[in-house]
């Protein structure tokens, strides 16, 4: 069988850029599109209904499904050394099931089968391990990041719970998450990491997120709450750890970890479409669409405006009343952002911190329109019916951190079903309460004296150091990642 590395490097050069192909609902748009402009990968069953220069499957059961049409539909086929069985990982290897299905035995007869690690499985020889949380999208991109690709576009990778007609009768969601939507983060930080332009075929809408690493729970609850409600494709976009650089005056410094990740909205969107700001600790009670069908007219900012601090924010200075800031629809095309020049002009003392994060001055006046909906930006403040976004803006009383907050038990809910949907997993949630950044409650741990507190901290400071050590031992990685995965 041919592995991962020797098949890149025997591929002959193709500039066109790539399309993954899944099974969601968006897959019977695909006459819609100039397919021959693209490499094709297809996912699991689609080379079952369609010709793909890749397939990628990870399920030997869907090998079974379509084995009297792999062959013929298919350039090469890639599949992790240990497949999966009944979208369960098994230590089987894949040359194991040559003899119960003949097609894999005549493909890597024609050299057109191709191994690779995953890390469910137990790595074999020194071919590198490429990510596989859930499902087989989340490896098929970081198999391209491998391979150099530096565009995908993607057809049929919806989220949701349904597949697309042509799929009709194939049992949905066998590994026991009740929606496709946990595969996003995934292909996030996969995109990030390995500097790949990506974005679907149908053109969504693209949130994009401030955060760090003590909001990673709430942002994972925000992008929970904002999928359930939307009717619209929806790129949810984490920015972490976006490279900004700082200005020179520590009066303008960063106040967050985020601050000044607005500024490379248009960019990251690639100048084109529309795109939405929200900060990591809201939550969502409506469809963001609404949010992609307003009218911006010759606007290239929308906001809200408040000019009365909430019950929350009386007396206190933090308040800015005027233009909210924290939620922002951007027309990307139009607001050719440079963050380096926005800093620069910090720099040459233009304009400050307050002037830039809350009055927007590199927008001209006449082109901010803050009569977006209050309802898009309620502080502290929450009407049933009503509300469209909750911001939990007081940092002590923020419910992933703190009984006291009025609205916890609305938070706490959709926590509890953004974990049921697999976008937040155990073992990520104590990492976030060892580091101080969430309440123990929510790993279902009692309330902490100091000394236990004091102890989290020293086992957030060692698993820092022990992250540093996995990193440089892949099979010791991959054995760690199988228990955490367990909870």
């Amino acid at each position: 069988m041919l592995e991962l590395g020797e098949w890149i490097g025997s591929r002959r050069a193709d500039d066109r850029p790539w399309l993954m192909l899944g099974k969601g609902p968006t897959f019977g748009r695909r006459d819609e599109f100039p397919l021959a402009d693209f490499n094709l990968i297809g996912l699991n069953n689609v080379a079952g209904e369609m010709r793909v220069d890749v397939a990628h499957i990870v399920d030997v059961d869907v090998v079974s499904l379509i084995a009297d049409r792999l062959s013929a539909n298919c350039g090469v086929l890639l599949m992790p050394r240990h497949p999966h069985v009944g979208f369960q990982a098994t230590d089987r290897r894949l040359e194991d099931f040559f003899a119960e299905l003949p097609v894999l035995r005549e493909l890597d007869e024609q050299g057109r089968l191709v191994w690779y690690n995953a890390t469910t499985g137990a790595p074999v020889g020194d071919s590198p391990i490429m990510r596989l949380r859930w499902f087989s999208s989340e490896a098929a991109m970081d198999i391209l990041g491998e391979m150099g690709v530096k565009v995908v576009r993607t057809l049929g990778i919806d989220g949701g719970t349904t597949y697309a007609d042509s799929f009709e009768g194939i049992p949905a969601l066998g590994n026991g998450l009740p929606s496709f939507d946990a595969q996003f983060w995934e292909i996030e930080a996969i995109v990030r990491e390995r500097g790949i332009d990506y974005d679907p075929l149908v053109e969504p809408l693209k949130v994009f997120v401030g955060v760090d690493d003590s909001q990673l729970v709430a942002a994972r609850v925000l992008e929970y709450t904002i999928r359930k409600h939307a009717t619209c494709p929806v790129r949810f976009i984490p920015m972490i750890d976006v490279p900004t650089p700082q200005p020179k005056d520590p009066a303008n410094r960063a106040r967050t970890g985020f601050s000044f990740s607005r500024f490379h909205i248009p960019r990251l969107a690639g100048f084109r479409g529309r795109g939405v700001y929200m900060d990591a600790d809201m939550q969502v009670f409506a469809d963001v669409a609404e949010l992609l069908e307003r009218d911006m007219g010759s606007h290239t900012l929308l906001c809200t405006r408040q000019d009365e601090p909430p019950p929350a924010w009386k007396d206190n200075d933090w308040f800015h009343p005027g233009r909210q800031m924290s939620v922002m629809v951007l027309d990307c095309e139009r607001l050719r952002w440079d963050v380096d020049e926005i800093i620069a002009g910090m720099d040459r003392g233009e304009y400050g911190y307050t002037d830039l994060l809350f009055d927007m001055c590199i927008v001209p006046d006449e082109q901010i329109d803050d009569s977006l909906p209050p309802a898009w930006n309620h502080l502290e403040h929450y009407e049933p019916g009503e509300t469209r976004l909750l911001h939990y803006t007081v940092v002590p009383t923020q419910p992933w951190k703190s009984d006291a907050n009025p609205h916890r038990e609305l938070w706490e809910q959709a926590f509890a079903e953004a974990q049921a949907a697999g976008l937040i997993f155990p073992s990520e949630v104590r990492l976030a309460v060892r580091a101080g950044h969430a309440k123990r409650s929510l790993a279902g741990l009692p309330p902490a004296s100091l000394p236990v507190r004091v102890l989290d901290r020293l086992r957030a400071f060692a698993e820092r150091g022990a992250r540093a050590i996995l990193d440089r031992f892949p099979r010791l990685r991959h054995r760690v990642v199988s228990m955490l995965r367990k909870g």
